[in-house]
């Protein structure tokens, strides 16, 4: 057996192509290699960088450590889906192309028959599983994305220019073996903000006409200078403790309005005078 070497392993299949009619299945294949190569062209990846094998409904690709991996993903999340739709705009209904895509990284050992290793496998468990196919269905996007682990904490994690990890949200997939492998696949409708491309914000709590009225003031914003208390504000709503008073307080006046503290005070002055 050939000794492995590290590679940046890259998988693309096509949805759905078992459905298609032997003269389509043609016409798919040709797109997906045109979308392979525009992509590997867009990562600045030379034709004796990498090597392909084909899988009839996809193709996976062996590229050489050298290739920088954030060129490679920011290829895959702009160029692919930007090929992919442009091609489906031409096509018919039953030539349309929508890809699952996943990069992964890892020791790959090459002999007579192809490619071999465990890395490999673990590329394609994570490409053909459920919750990969059911985020592609789920997108109206042409491709979904799915990097491995190693991936995402050696590269994504770190936002490089063009790769943004907040949308990237991880998935767990169980392996035959019994391991339980993990994925990020990129969906930037999880997390968008009414198209605009930014992150959610955390919601907005419902406004109400208190919503605007400024804090309770402290308790040294009021002085008393006889019986009631002065405060000193503008024309507007505010607070003397936990009751809300409307009307023109002008800074300096003295109030005695339907307040507890204000309905105290006119007694006491009234008992007074008697």
């Amino acid at each position: 057996m050939a000794e492995p070497t590290n590679k940046t392993i890259l998988l693309m299949d096509i949805e759905g192509s078992g459905g298609r009619l032997d003269n389509e299945q043609a016409v798919i294949r040709r797109m997906l290699y045109a979308v392979l190569r525009e992509t590997l062209s867009a990562a600045s990846v030379e034709p004796t960088e990498y090597r392909s094998e084909d899988r009839g409904d996809g193709v996976f690709v062996l590229i050489e450590p050298s290739v920088p991996k954030p060129a490679l993903i920011r290829a895959l999340l702009t160029t692919t889906p930007m090929r992919l739709v442009s091609n489906n705009r031409l096509a018919a209904t039953g030539t349309q192309v929508r890809l699952r895509l996943v990069v992964h990284t890892g020791e790959v050992a090459l002999d007579a028959f192809g490619a071999v290793g465990a890395d490999l496998v673990h590329a394609f468990r994570l490409l053909d599983a459920p919750e990969l196919r059911d985020a592609l269905r789920a997108t109206p996007e042409p491709s979904v994305l799915c990097v491995s682990e190693a991936v995402y904490q050696g590269v994504v994690r770190h936002a490089h220019h063009g790769i943004r990890p907040e949308y990237f949200h991880p998935l767990a997939v169980g392996s035959k073996e019994g391991a339980v492998l993990t994925g990020w696949y990129h969906d930037t409708a999880v997390r968008d903000n009414g198209g605009s491309g930014e992150p959610a914000s955390a919601p907005v709590a419902a406004s109400s006409p208190d919503a605007a009225l400024p804090p309770a003031p402290e308790r040294g914003d009021a002085t008393e200078t006889g019986p009631g208390p002065v405060l000193h504000t503008k024309t507007g709503n505010f607070f003397f403790g936990s009751a809300r008073i409307q009307g023109d307080a002008v800074a300096g006046d003295k109030y005695a309005g339907d307040s507890p503290a204000g309905r105290s005070g006119r007694r006491s002055s009234e008992g007074a005078e008697r």
